[in-house]
């Protein structure tokens, strides 16, 4: 398998969509098996695989499954590119949403300001990074901080992603749950 083949399971896997969770986690095993079976254990397309297995996992609510594939995707790919490589921070925004999901919001603002210090460089998945930092503030009811941070996580959604994608709308929708609550704080 060459890594054009590898990079276009990486796609595949990434992107199925409106599938039961069953049917997506079992498709993020067989992307495993095969990219293990192609590349080796340690190879970065398996660790590729592997986080989007820990999606498939989160997506469906099985977040102690999702923290465990997305840590052995952020050991191999620290391993082959560093701790501060932009590869990491799908990894890291899936255990921030794991333990998000969970209401350990501190453990989870720990992996979404790591992957929010990579920064920019990692795109559309920077942006999920400050989304995730504001949730973790957000599920703590410090609204100031989160505000800030879903102000910077729309910005950098609407210059990453096209106009109208869902995404952009959870920000938007977000930041204005928080907006309000803010403003009902103020008047009591």
């Amino acid at each position: 398998m060459t890594w054009v083949r590898g990079c276009l399971l990486i796609v595949a896997a990434g992107w199925i969509t409106h599938a039961q969770p069953a049917s997506e986690i079992e498709s993020a095993r067989e992307a495993v098996r095969q990219a293990t079976a192609a590349h080796g254990e340690n190879h970065p397309v398996t660790a590729f695989m592997l986080r989007n297995l820990a999606l498939a996992f989160e997506d469906a609510g099985f977040h102690n499954y999702a923290e465990k594939y997305a840590q052995r995707s952020i050991t191999i790919l620290e391993a082959q590119f560093g701790p501060d490589d932009a590869s990491l921070v799908p990894a890291l925004n899936v255990l921030a949403e794991a333990n998000i999901a969970q209401h350990h919001y501190s453990e989870g603002r720990r992996f979404a300001m790591r992957a929010v210090s990579i920064g920019p460089n990692a795109g559309a998945h920077y942006a999920t990074a400050l989304h995730n930092l504001a949730a973790s503030y957000h599920g703590e009811g410090k609204l100031k901080e989160a505000a800030e941070y879903y102000q910077k996580a729309l910005a950098a959604r609407e210059s990453t992603l096209p106009a109208g994608h869902p995404y952009i709308g959870v920000t938007r929708s977000a930041l204005a749950r928080v907006q309000r609550a803010e403003s009902l704080s103020a008047r009591r």
